[in-house]
C-alpha cells in the first residue's frame, strides 16, 4: 500500500505526517506500507519549515530534507491521497486521473472521522504549529490501529 499526504508546501503538514507515520510504522513492525507527501504549491528548492523540524525533534522525529512539488506520477502511483483540506483535493483532481479521485480523503476524516480540514500553521505562532503537530501526531496513531486491524 502506498499513502501520499499533500499539503501546499509539504515543508510543514505533509512533510510531518510523512516522518511521524514512517517512524510509527517502523516501531510497529508493519511491513507493505510506503509513506510520500508532497506539496500543491513548492518552490524550487523549499526547505522545510525550522519550527516544525524542531518540534519534530523535540519528538524524536528526524525532519528536514527539501520540499517535493505534486506530480501526476505521485498521485496516480498512490493507493490513498491523503489531504489537509478541500483546497488540496481540488488541486489534486486537476492531475490526478479521474478515476483515481475516489483515493482522495482529507486527513481529519481519515483519522478522525471528521470532515474538517488541517489548518495551515504556516505564518503563525509557535503554539499554532505545536497544536498541528499534536494534531498529526494524535492522527497518526490512528492511522497504525487502523493498519494494524487490515493485517
Amino acid at each position: 500500500m502506498k499513502i501520499v499526504f499533500v499539503c501546499t508546501g509539504n515543508a510543514s503538514r505533509s512533510a510531518t505526517v510523512e516522518v511521524v507515520l514512517k517512524k510509527m510504522i517502523a516501531d510497529n513492525g508493519i511491513e507493505g506500507v510506503e509513506v510520500y507527501s508532497c506539496g500543491t504549491k513548492v518552490p524550487e528548492g523549499l526547505d522545510r519549515e525550522n519550527v516544525m523540524c524542531r518540534i519534530a525533534a523535540e519528538h524524536g522525529y528526524d525532519m528536514g530534507g527539501k520540499a517535493v512539488p505534486m506530480s501526476e506520477e505521485i498521485l496516480n502511483s498512490a493507493d490513498v491521497v491523503v489531504v489537509m483540506t478541500q483546497h488540496h483535493r481540488d488541486q489534486v483532481t486537476r492531475i490526478l486521473t479521474y478515476d483515481h479521485w475516489g483515493r482522495i480523503i482529507l486527513f481529519n476524516d481519515f483519522c478522525f472521522g471528521e470532515h474538517t480540514d488541517l489548518p495551515d500553521p504556516h505564518y503563525q505562532t509557535e503554539h499554532v504549529y505545536r497544536a498541528c503537530f499534536n494534531r498529526i501526531e494524535s492522527g497518526c496513531k490512528k492511522i497504525i490501529e487502523k493498519l494494524k486491524a487490515n493485517k
